[in-house]
């Protein structure tokens, strides 16, 4: 058998302090010390409030009882008490305070409708069996009343429903009396056994609130908003400039920069280009901008193609001139200006035919956006003669936990300042021979743990999906790693060449065993999987030179 539980353990001292409670904690106090000595297995939670609604349509319903009780075998009995001098006539329940002032009471239809709320509220749990609402035993008690001699009651109650001043000496008899009144020798109940833990859940149940790394990574998301917002006014001081090299490390804002200076232009009615070299990247910039009729948004390589030119037979070598022959044959389709981004992956003798679609004379507005330290080919990043060159400084995407990492991989020619919200440190998750596992471990715990959706995470690797171990393993629920990911079921996973220039909440970087053998590629290799999330960076089994 178990010990009797108290809800409370015991009554706060502005609870026994307040006139206003005075007879509940009559009735409290003296049900603990005579229960405790008689009976085991009940639980006792005093001012129990619950909130039903039995039907869609209807408003909410609020109930409250003074007490309700609760034993496997003598059952659920909910509870009225009402201090003071008690009087009843002509159909109406009166109770006199102290002063003498009178009180209109209803305590027998209160008790009865707190049971019919409690009784719906208990039927919307899975593991209650339904119960008709007249089945739950209903008591008042008048602690400081007694009843007179021969008295007859309303019809609508009978005598062992109530328990007064007397009866208050024994008050887990008049409790037996109530329940067997009610229930009979037996509670009958199909989940009688669970009746006092159903109650200590539903009164007692400890509750403690969490932020999951998903709700701190929104509001860390907002504020790298407002700071990347910030960092226009860089370009906007040199908004005069036609030829403009805008350099910045990882996280500085370039990508962001370049789009908004695109549809800047756009809006004051430039013919504009915003292309770069990655295909990923360039589907975000289109998913992520508004249509516009003087904007156009391309990878370099797909730019014939998407301006109406024959790409038959084109080889990676003669592309460059001829798309800027084919722009040239039709000058309509030269631009104003041309936003580049991810400038490092173009090569040397690139740069006179991409400034060619800007018409023969290169006479419109030229920006580059590039970051050397992102150089994962093997060429070394040549920019074209007359630019003028701006340096953003600060790291405004990234937190300045991830940045303290990702600034010892930086080789760039001045150190970024971290601007972010302090943010989680870098996990480094070891899988003790079992990446499989591990990762699915990692996915599920930021899944439902930390209340992610898929889309909020991304898995990159050093190496190409195909060659990837983890390409297409199945995780939990149906969910997958994907090149390809279904919206909001899948979780992506990218090669890092292919995430540069894009962003997500979280970054796993797997299979480092499989980073450039290089010591200089694997490090710029790892410092733009590092750039790539918003709140939280893990490393799944790192064991290299570089130390963190």
């Amino acid at each position: 058998m178990k010990q009797n539980r108290y809800i409370p353990s015991d009554l706060p001292l502005h609870v026994r302090e307040n006139p206003k409670h005075r007879a509940e904690v009559v009735v409290f106090d003296a049900l603990k010390q005579q229960l405790d000595l008689r009976q085991r297995d009940w639980v006792v939670a005093w001012s129990a409030s619950w909130i039903s609604k039995p039907k869609p349509a209807e408003p909410p319903r609020v109930g409250e009882a003074d007490f309700v009780l609760a034993h496997p075998k003598s059952g659920l009995i909910i509870v009225e008490v009402k201090g003071g001098r008690i009087q009843h006539r002509n159909g109406q329940w009166y109770s006199f305070d102290a002063d003498g002032v009178s009180h209109e009471i209803d305590p027998f239809h209160q008790v009865e409708r707190n049971a019919f709320e409690l009784a719906w509220k208990f039927n919307q749990l899975k593991r209650w069996s339904p119960v008709p609402r007249e089945k739950y035993a209903r008591w008042v008690i008048f602690p400081d009343s007694a009843m007179p001699r021969g008295v007859t009651f309303p019809t609508d109650v009978a005598l062992e429903m109530i328990t007064d001043s007397l009866g208050m000496r024994d008050i887990v008899g008049g409790l037996l009396s109530v329940a067997k009144f009610w229930y009979g020798t037996v509670w009958d109940h199909p989940a009688a056994t669970k009746v006092p833990d159903l109650l200590i859940e539903i009164f007692d149940k400890p509750l403690q609130f969490t932020l999951p790394l998903a709700a701190r990574s929104h509001n860390e998301h907002a504020e790298i908003e407002r700071l990347t917002d910030s960092q226009f006014r860089v370009i906007s001081a040199v908004a005069g400039c036609s030829r403009v090299a805008v350099a910045g490390g990882a996280g500085s804002g370039k990508t962001w920069l370049a789009r908004k200076r695109a549809v800047q232009l756009a809006n004051e009615g430039f013919r504009v280009l915003l292309t770069c070299k990655s295909k990923p990247l360039t589907d975000h910039l289109l998913e992520i901008t508004d249509e516009h009729e003087n904007l156009v948004i391309c990878d370099y390589d797909g730019l014939l193609g998407r301006l109406g030119g024959n790409t038959t037979g084109i080889d990676n070598d003669s592309y460059a001139w001829k798309l800027a022959d084919f722009v040239m044959e039709n000058p309509s389709l030269s631009f104003d200006a041309v936003m580049v981004d991810e400038g490092q992956d173009f090569l040397e003798r690139e740069w006179e035919y991409v400034e060619l679609l800007l018409g023969s004379e290169k006479q419109g507005i030229f920006y580059i956006f590039y970051d050397d330290n992102q150089q994962l080919g093997t060429h070394t990043t040549m920019l074209p003669s007359g630019m003028i060159p701006l340096y953003l400084e600060d790291n405004v995407r990234t937190t300045r936990s991830i940045h303290q990492d990702m600034a010892k991989l930086y080789s760039g020619k001045k150190p970024q300042r971290p601007q972010g919200p302090l943010g989680m440190s870098v996990e480094h998750v070891s899988s003790n021979g079992k990446p499989e596992q591990a990762l699915r471990q990692i996915i599920s715990r930021l899944l439902t743990e930390e209340r992610f959706s898929p889309d909020d995470i991304s898995v990159l690797t050093p190496v190409t999906v195909s060659e990837s171990r983890f390409a297409n393993m199945s995780l939990a629920n149906g969910i997958a790693l994907q090149k390809t990911p279904r919206p909001n079921r899948d979780i992506a996973l990218t090669s890092i060449s292919d995430f540069k220039g894009l962003e997500n909440a979280v970054v796993i970087v797997v299979e480092t065993d499989k980073l450039g053998s290089d010591a200089e590629v694997a490090k710029r290799q790892l410092y733009t999987a590092f750039s790539r999330p918003r709140s939280q960076l893990i490393v799944l089994d790192y064991s290299g030179s570089f130390s963190f």
